[in-house]
């Protein structure tokens, strides 16, 4: 007998097999049907996948066999993933000097012929092979072989879609980890930072009531700037809360939305003070969407176009236009504008273009990013056109 030889790549070879996490798993009926198919194709009473380990040969699925698997040295297999690129054939063992006292083939009803197709994978390793095998001697025909080659290509396609639903499961498991440590982030935050916040804020407002007045400009101002911070980090945190709060929001959910309702009644939550006038689209802008995310997107979009104008009369235009595929919401202002090349920097997380809004404060730069984060989420895109001094224009294009 000679024994099967080890390829030179052997140790990648078997690096590539180990990350299919396949050997030693439960039959499967994909494989089954496959090894079924190629028997009754080839006529063969044997049929086996079989992947080739460091010194065994385990069988992915088999037909007409009772073993499990079986030594590397002595398998007809390993010396067919030496030739990875043609199909490896012995149409009798007795006459071949490689197996005509091969243990296999030297007992009873031992295997006569033997046909196999290795396995490759995209990176060009023989992580095993589907072959065929006769306890007589037989030549297979050539649609046989040419079919028993189709079916090989199916395997490595089933190890292929196998190996990437297994990635897709731990991606998940570890998306679904993310969400616990950001549940438990959100409880941290919540309690443990935002609690001694509101006490900062609470006892700087208090102090200066208490004895603001035994305090000099530049006492006051010290506690001014306590009580400030502190009410700038506290929007920061429930900034934070707010944007990854969305990331397991189901947005599956489609209601019809009436925009000129939806509008009016989100710009009535923001509670405008000041000189603003609204345009709201016609009272025939209607679609589906999903309302909670939809809402979100506007609220946001629209209370920036609030808080940055610098106008003496705010203009907030809401509207909405059909096309082919999308529907477009436009929510347009008369503020300052967005220079061109910032485009890209407000979308960002904790991206702010420095400026303060029409109170003197400065944004957190969490706003746009949950804007865009939702926008994605819903399988649509938002575009920014602006000029400098007239104001700028956010269009969000939902797929019908």
């Amino acid at each position: 007998m000679i024994a099967a030889p080890i390829p030179a790549n052997d140790r990648q070879r078997l690096d590539a097999l180990l990350s299919y996490k396949v050997l030693d798993t439960e039959p499967e009926k994909d494989f089954d049907d496959i090894t079924r198919l190629a028997s009754e194709i080839c006529g063969a009473p044997m049929s086996v996948i079989t992947l080739l380990d460091e010194n065994r040969q385990w069988f992915k699925s088999k037909i007409g066999l009772d073993l499990n698997e079986s030594d590397r040295e002595s398998s007809f297999c390993g010396h067919a993933i030496t030739t990875p690129d043609r199909t490896f054939i012995v149409n009798d063992a007795l006459d071949d000097e490689r197996f005509h006292d091969n243990p296999h083939v030297s007992v009873e009803n031992g295997v006569r012929s033997y046909a196999g197709v290795p396995l490759v994978n995209p990176d060009g390793f023989a992580l095993g092979v589907l072959c065929v095998i006769d306890t007589q001697p037989k030549k297979l025909e050539e649609f046989q072989i040419k079919a028993l080659e189709k079916l090989a290509n199916q395997v490595s396609k089933l190890l292929e879609l196998r190996k990437n639903n297994f990635k897709l499961i731990e991606s998940h498991n570890a998306l679904a980890q993310r969400y616990k440590d950001l549940e438990q982030f959100s409880h941290v935050v919540s309690h443990d930072i935002k609690s001694p916040l509101n006490n900062i804020m609470q006892l700087s407002e208090f102090f200066n009531d208490m004895y603001g007045d035994k305090f000099d400009d530049n006492g006051r101002q010290m506690i001014g700037y306590i009580r400030q911070s502190a009410t700038e980090l506290k929007k920061l945190v429930d900034g934070i809360l707010e944007h990854y709060k969305y990331d397991t929001l189901d947005v599956t959910q489609r209601e019809k939305i009436r925009l000129r309702e939806f509008s009016e009644y989100i710009v009535n939550l923001l509670n405008v003070k000041g000189d603003f006038e609204f345009v709201y689209p016609d009272a025939k802008s209607r679609f589906w969407s999903n309302k909670m995310a939809l809402g979100q997107i506007l609220y946001n979009l629209i209370a920036n176009a609030i808080k940055y104008n610098d106008k003496a009369k705010g203009i907030i235009e809401i509207r909405c236009e059909s096309t082919e595929d999308d529907v477009v919401i436009f929510v347009k202002d008369n503020g300052p504008g967005i220079p061109e090349s910032q485009f890209h920097k407000i979308f960002e997380i904790f991206g702010t273009l420095g400026t303060t809004d029409r109170s003197g404060n400065k944004g957190t730069g969490i706003g746009l990013c949950t804007v865009n984060k939702l926008v994605q989420k819903l399988g649509a895109r938002i575009e920014v056109v602006s000029e400098i001094g007239h104001g700028s224009t956010f269009k969000v294009f939902l797929k019908k």
